[in-house]
């Protein structure tokens, strides 16, 4: 909120000052969510190359004949 209301100013040092200390509170908080989303399982049992980490799981290639009512 204190940007917001320094924007209206025309005291650019100030506006510059508070931006800066918005895009240090941004980066930081960025960089808390990357390091938790990073520490965390992605928990839907794939692996960073989206092939499946269950060892059972079994994929079979089946042909098939697409039938139109038409």
């Amino acid at each position: 909120m204190e940007l917001r209301g320094v924007l209206e100013s025309s005291d650019v040092s100030e506006i510059k000052s508070k931006t800066d200390a918005l895009q240090q509170a941004w980066t930081e908080a960025a960089q808390a969510l990357y390091a938790q989303a990073s520490a965390q399982p992605s928990g839907n049992g794939s692996t960073t190359d989206g092939s499946a980490s269950s060892d059972d799981e079994v994929v079979e290639d089946a042909e098939y004949e697409v039938v139109d009512d038409k």
